[in-house]
């Protein structure tokens, strides 16, 4: 068996340590404007579609 490794520097590896990020940050909220500027474009062409394109 192999030894286990020797005891560093607490903080050092210690993820609950670090003060971690904002739960509701700048991704996030891109991520949702993303997401509803899509879902308006394809209402858009849901009820624009059949107007500005009619069937042949």
């Amino acid at each position: 068996m192999s030894d286990p490794p020797p005891p560093g520097d607490p903080d050092e590896d210690d993820a609950g340590a670090r003060p971690s990020g904002p739960l509701l940050g700048l991704r996030f909220w891109l991520l949702i404007v993303f997401t509803v500027v899509c879902i308006a474009a394809g209402l858009g062409v849901a009820r624009l579609g059949p107007v500005l394109f009619p069937a042949p």
